[in-house]
């Protein structure tokens, strides 16, 4: 139909599509914009892929005319379904990333829609884009080939496939394509496609980065940092990082600002580090906002300025940083660089939680069992605590079974409290760990099972837990569960009285007065008054009745006297106590 339109100009001394298409550009290198589109027009309308695409631009950039996407794309479809590879890219890119309306537009405006009588707002389409960038790189447009390598690794509106990623970028990259080089070094470093390969990654960083591309600048400062794919060459680091960093990348600045923080290839300079941080920060870099709250509640070389810390832990935390959200609720908590406020510290914590952060979901439903900040509300933390259990939080998990246990928030259920126990005891929790300890020395809702309680209260104890060390020790000393050992009960139990304890002093008294085959009853004595002084009852008690010498030097006592008249339930008493 084309060839039969321009035969029928020659004829009548019409100009072609193709003259008024040339015609048209060279309008465009006079920058007349009205003169290019009036050319450009009929052969368009004759069906002129390349006329089509032209207008397009014009309507794209708002050269010569009102810019308005929807226009835009109009005549970018028409050179795209007439085979355009350039029109079939930038309508990949458009429905990719969508188009707004121009600021201060208001649709409905009546004017407006006589003069747009197609909208002014193109909605993202993943699938048009895609289908439109396939297109555009089945024909050989790197660009386009750059981006469908970029949507097959992003995954956005597709799943992601790392293999046709790599086979786009790499044919894009070899082409000379930077960003297509940057892509490609992307997924070799981190390995998307399979093993990582960060020596290849680092010639593909190169190559961008001698195309001046900001990012591939960044990447390589990371390398050199971290000594991934190169040897560790810090000021290696600090010169790639401040490359990217002047050039405007937030997260080079961001890097460049750690670097002066820590003294990494450079002098500590926390005033440098401030202006780095700052300059990524302002361009919404909230990690940099997150180093400034530190640097200014540290100090870190400079006067801590709590005041100034908070505002930036907020405007992180404004911007959905949960680590920020965290910790600017604790400084409401604590009156910190901001008024005491519990009610917004519990605000900002919900959040945090709502974002899935599991130590948020923990505190915030423990905040809920206190009533703290919030009406007490057993409902909502057990909601919290699940939350945060079912990502494998073992605290989570203890205080359920602690709610199961005292029937908060559900009926008392000791059985069900002890699996919940048990699973956060298996998960690591030293809390499950000893409770599950006293709960099986003392039958608390469960059968008397001394084995299980020692096995229990050694694992708490081998984590430093000072109330499940007096119980092993006890059990040690005893009997109870094992054999007697009295070294290995003092090899528990000594440490436990370091820290203060006044029933692991009691218990050193009762070892060396009684349980011991070699009485030692001064040092006995001497353990029982620590505990009796810190107000321990049962040492005081104990105390009473020791003799004032070694019962050996007394031919009177009997062989089967027991100096401190332990009884046997007397374990369980230390037991509960621990």
């Amino acid at each position: 139909m084309r060839k039969l339109i321009e035969a029928a100009g020659r004829l009548f001394g019409a100009a072609s599509p193709d003259d008024q298409y040339a015609k048209g550009l060279k309008a465009l290198e006079r920058e007349d914009y009205k003169a290019a589109l009036e050319s450009w027009l009929p052969a368009a309308r004759a069906g002129h892929a390349g006329a089509q695409n032209q207008i397009g631009r014009l309507y794209d950039l708002g050269k010569g005319v009102v810019r308005n996407a929807v226009d835009a794309v109009g005549w970018y479809r028409q050179a795209a379904d007439n085979g355009h590879g350039d029109a079939q890219a930038r309508l990949a890119e458009i429905y990719y990333y969508g188009c707004d309306a121009p600021k201060g537009i208001t649709p409905t405006d009546e004017t407006l829609s006589l003069l747009f009588p197609n909208g002014l707002k193109i909605e993202q389409d993943y699938k048009e884009a895609l289908r439109w960038a396939r297109a555009a790189a089945e024909q050989g447009v790197v660009g386009a080939q750059a981006m469908l390598g970029y949507m097959h690794a992003s995954g956005f509106g597709i799943t992601p496939d790392y293999a046709e990623a790599e086979r786009w970028y790499r044919v894009a990259a070899e082409q000379g394509n930077a960003a297509a080089q940057l892509g490609l070094g992307t997924l070799l470093a981190g390995g998307y496609g399979g093993k990582s390969d960060p020596e290849a990654a680092h010639q593909w960083f190169c190559k961008a980065a001698d195309q001046k591309n900001v990012m591939a600048w960044y990447y390589l400062g990371t390398q050199y940092a971290s000594g991934i794919g190169v040897s560790q060459d810090l000021a290696e680091a600090v010169s790639w990082f401040r490359r990217a960093a002047e050039a405007g990348a937030a997260a080079a600045q961001r890097a460049l600002g750690l670097l002066y923080a820590r003294g990494g290839g450079v002098a500590a300079d926390p005033h440098a580090a401030e202006t780095w941080l700052r300059k990524a920060a302002v361009q919404g870099d909230t990690e940099a906002m997150l180093h400034l709250g530190h640097l200014n509640s540290r100090g870190a070389g400079m006067q801590p300025n709590l005041f100034d810390a908070a505002i930036w832990y907020r405007a992180a935390a404004e911007m959905g940083h949960r680590e920020a959200q965290k910790i600017i609720a604790q400084m409401y908590f604590a009156g910190s660089g901001v008024p005491r406020d519990e009610m917004e510290a519990v605000r900002w914590l919900e959040r945090a939680a709502g974002q899935g952060d599991p130590q948020a979901q923990l505190r915030i439903g423990a905040l809920y069992a206190e009533g703290r900040g919030v009406v007490r509300d057993y409902d909502r933390a057990l909601d919290w605590f699940r939350r945060a259990a079912e990502q494998g939080n073992s605290d989570a998990v203890y205080n359920i079974g602690t709610l199961h246990s005292l029937g908060l928030g559900v009926p008392r259920d000791p059985a069900g409290a002890l699996a919940w126990y048990e699973r956060a005891a298996e998960q690591g929790s030293v809390l499950a760990q000893f409770r599950l300890g006293t709960m099986f020395a003392a039958g608390d809702g469960v059968p008397q099972d001394y084995t299980r309680a020692a096995f229990w209260s050694r694992k708490a104890a081998e984590q430093g837990h000072v109330g499940a060390m007096i119980n092993l020790g006890r059990f040690c000393m005893q009997g109870l569960g094992m054999e007697r050992d009295i070294e290995e009960a003092l090899r528990w139990l000594t440490p436990a009285a370091e820290h203060k304890e006044p029933s692991a002093m009691t218990a050193l008294g009762e070892l060396h007065g009684h349980w011991s085959e070699q009485k030692d009853f001064a040092r006995a004595r001497g353990w029982l008054e620590r505990a009796a002084a810190l107000g321990d009852e049962r040492a005081k008690l104990l105390l009473q009745r020791l003799p004032p010498t070694d019962p050996s030097d007394d031919p009177t006592a009997g062989p089967s006297e027991s100096p401190l008249e332990i009884q046997a339930p007397g374990h369980l008493r230390a037991v509960r106590e621990g």
